[in-house]
């Protein structure tokens, strides 16, 4: 009798044993989100459509988690500077980072191909391009060396002239002062013009004070700065765009993600490339039909010969020099370039936006 007593009352403490957990799983507090810290250089997207474009990716992927992930935004290089993300990304003080290769020379020299100018033009034609360019082992290597991995594109589109004077062809740009950096400088060059070399916030007073006749830029980039006003000849000579701009991931944040996470960015790669293309092309031509339309600017495009002039310049003086300076560093500099340059005639091929 008394076994039983006490079998009884194990059985008892069992059940209320039982029934604490199951009560206390079922009030559990939900489980705290994955946070990851997301570094860009430029603006916020409340004020900025370049940054509104190239975020989308990760914003969208934040909405969709329903709240399993949360994302500090760390927006004008407050979290790290544009010219260190992949230090950043490279160390975990940023998961993720919108990445500059040419900002930061000799870090992901092959990568350099996509801001090589007179190729890569259209945001989304560049960007399928890039995303495919990625899957090559050499560029991958590149990117494993600084445990980095490729998210998503950042990208915007080809520059073209903007002059206080007229310019209708190559000729009208000889002996001009066009504020251009980097490889677009050497072109500026090559063209006729001379190169002048300053950062973005300089343009307007120096174009204003005569000390540069014009600048490169895409319009939408163009209209932020205002440069419309004071420049109103646009030579749409599409020099080429930075197509190797890129969301990059650390590694090790990348593989701590569950496994649905992980396919839910990678299912939005895609789609982040189209509305991309949408917000930031999109208002680029919206903004030029607009100042045409007003009067206040005009523009031309150049003619057959003069885009001949432009592809071979870029090919003899800045295509063949980098690659003979990878090849140089043992890296496969021509097998790359080659595979860029299809890449984008493949995706201009199936261009899906109207012209």
């Amino acid at each position: 009798m008394k076994s039983s007593k006490i079998l009884t009352a194990c059985l008892a403490f069992m059940f209320a044993l039982v029934l604490v957990v199951c009560v206390s799983s079922a009030y559990a507090a939900p489980a705290k989100p994955i946070i990851l810290k997301y570094a860009v250089w430029t603006p916020s997207p409340d004020v900025n459509v370049f940054s509104k474009a190239n975020s989308w990716l990760i914003r969208e992927a934040e909405k969709r988690s329903k709240g399993r992930l949360k994302v500090e935004y760390y927006w004008s290089g407050s979290l790290v500077p544009g010219r260190k993300t992949v230090k950043g990304v490279r160390s975990g003080v940023a998961d993720i980072a919108n990445i500059m290769p040419d900002y930061q020379p000799g870090l992901l020299p092959l990568t350099m191909v996509g801001s090589l100018p007179a190729i890569s033009h259209d945001f989304w034609t560049s960007a399928m391009a890039f995303r495919e360019l990625v899957k090559m082992p050499e560029i991958k290597a590149e990117f494993d060396k600084h445990n980095m991995m490729y998210l998503g594109n950042v990208t915007n589109i080809s520059f073209g002239y903007w002059t206080k004077v007229p310019v209708r062809n190559i000729a009208d740009l000889k002996g001009l002062k066009i504020v251009g950096v980097g490889q677009r400088a050497k072109l500026v060059k090559a063209l006729g013009s001379v190169a002048v070399s300053m950062i973005s916030t300089e343009v307007y007073p120096a174009m204003e004070k005569g000390t540069a006749d014009g600048a490169i830029a895409n319009p939408g980039y163009a209209s932020d700065y205002n440069w419309q006003e004071i420049c109103p000849w646009y030579y749409n000579l599409s020099l080429g765009n930075n197509g190797n701009m890129f969301l990059g991931m650390n590694k090790d944040s990348w593989n701590k993600l569950p496994d649905d996470i992980q396919q839910m960015f990678l299912g939005l790669q895609e789609e982040a490339i189209r509305q991309g293309h949408i917000i930031y092309q999109g208002n680029a031509e919206n903004k030029l039909k607009h100042f045409v339309a007003e009067g206040i600017v005009t523009s031309s495009n150049p003619n057959a010969a003069d885009r001949a002039l432009l592809n071979k310049t870029a090919r003899e003086v800045i295509w063949i020099k980098w690659v003979a300076s990878m090849e140089k560093q043992g890296l496969p500099g021509q097998k790359v370039l080659d595979n860029w340059i299809s890449l984008n005639k493949k995706y201009a091929a199936i261009y899906p936006f109207k012209r």
